[in-house]
């Protein structure tokens, strides 16, 4: 059974807490990935790195650079007190810092596949930290984080190894997916209550088992056939229910009551994301002439991991600082500025004729997200002398 753990993690007057660097370069690490790909987007030529296509570029910094760096910080912070074990130790987090910025450096200026085989050891490494707290606190409620952090792993080895990789691509966009439904499910509601309650209302969030359950093993099903059989008639028909069921869940968190929070919206409107990518696959499946798979995909990537993973950063850089609701222009910019960059990259499947254009828009307002997100919250994240 989990306790409450605050007093097991870490001091935050004392001690950094294990966030902060991870997601500064995870923040960092979004801007220079789309930064590097904008140009080619516009016509004019491409910097970086060469021998590495655009598309190829900015799916791997995204899959394998800012997510591992969200998902290394998030969990390294939220697992002691989920599980009640003890946070690692700031050498730890140091030391997992340092192979971040290996992976990173590898695949800019060495190799390709060998930044990924790093990117793929830090994500072992969670996963075994992840591993450690799950199992010696008897904790099987974040049995299926792990069982995530695996599949995830896994994708990563088979994408350096350059084996299957539109398969492992796939994979590991599914299990991103699958972590942001399971971490979600417990962050949306729970600040959507705290949030009313704190601004003197009163909400009930009645939250049906048997619909948790059943939108969980819907989604599965639709995510693990999408892998496996992305066209296959089956897996539309499991992508349309994965749809409706996870409308009504979300329907459950009363999101409408969140306009005059817009950091909880924020996070309503991510989890809305998966739902759409969900309904996107199943359109494509049917009806491939009408719209392309490429447009469930960004659904996922830009508007469920981009819009929730500036959400999620903030949310808890809030929570530790002590201002848990605390409003900032800058950050509800940043929030508008991709979900705009996701309806632009939307477009482009509907409006191709201006495809460059529409593209070229999306990445630069995913670059100015995540530098609004920066400059909001640089104090949190950046040390003090």
């Amino acid at each position: 059974m989990a306790t409450d753990g605050s007093a097991l993690a870490f001091d935050a007057k004392r001690i950094p807490a294990p966030f902060q660097p991870f997601f500064l370069i995870a923040g960092l690490d979004a801007i220079v990935g789309a930064a590097v790909w904008l140009p080619p987007a516009f016509g004019i030529q491409a910097i970086g790195p060469t021998g590495i296509s655009p598309g190829d570029w900015h799916r791997d910094v995204l899959l394998f650079g800012m997510v591992p760096a969200i998902l290394t910080g998030f969990l390294l912070t939220a697992l002691p007190r989920w599980t009640g074990r003890r946070a690692v130790s700031p050498l730890t987090t140091r030391l997992l810092v340092a192979l971040w910025l290996c992976s990173r450096g590898t695949f800019l200026f060495l190799s390709h596949s060998a930044g990924l085989a790093l990117s793929a050891l830090l994500v072992l490494t969670l996963l075994l930290i992840a591993a450690g707290h799950v199992i010696a606190s008897r904790d099987r409620r974040n049995l299926k984080i792990v069982f995530l952090l695996i599949i995830f792993c896994g994708s990563n080895v088979l994408t350096a190894a350059s084996c299957q990789v539109e398969f492992a691509l796939r994979l590991a966009l599914a299990s991103i997916i699958g972590l942001l439904m399971i971490i979600g499910g417990r962050v949306v509601p729970a600040l959507t209550m705290a949030y009313v309650e704190s601004a003197g209302g009163r909400i009930f969030i009645d939250r049906s088992a048997v619909l948790e359950y059943a939108a969980a093993v819907v989604a599965a099903c639709a995510l693990g056939s999408w892998v496996v059989a992305p066209q296959a008639q089956f897996t539309g028909l499991a992508c349309a229910l994965a749809a409706c069921s996870q409308v009504m869940r979300v329907a459950q968190w009363k999101g409408w009551r969140m306009v005059a929070s817009s950091s909880v919206l924020a996070l309503h409107i991510g989890y809305g994301w998966i739902t759409v990518g969900f309904g996107l696959l199943a359109i494509d499946i049917f009806a491939p002439a009408r719209l392309g798979q490429a447009a469930a995909v960004h659904a996922w990537t830009i508007g469920a991991i981009g819009t929730m993973a500036l959400a999620i950063m903030a949310s808890m850089i809030r929570k530790h600082s002590r201002r848990p609701f605390a409003t900032s222009v800058l950050a509800t910019s940043a929030s508008v500025a991709m979900t705009i960059s996701c309806l632009s990259r939307l477009l482009v499947e509907l409006l191709p004729g201006y495809g460059a254009l529409l593209a070229g828009i999306s990445g630069t307002l995913w670059v100015v997200a995540f530098g609004l997100f920066l400059v909001a919250f640089r104090r949190m994240l950046i040390p003090r002398a």
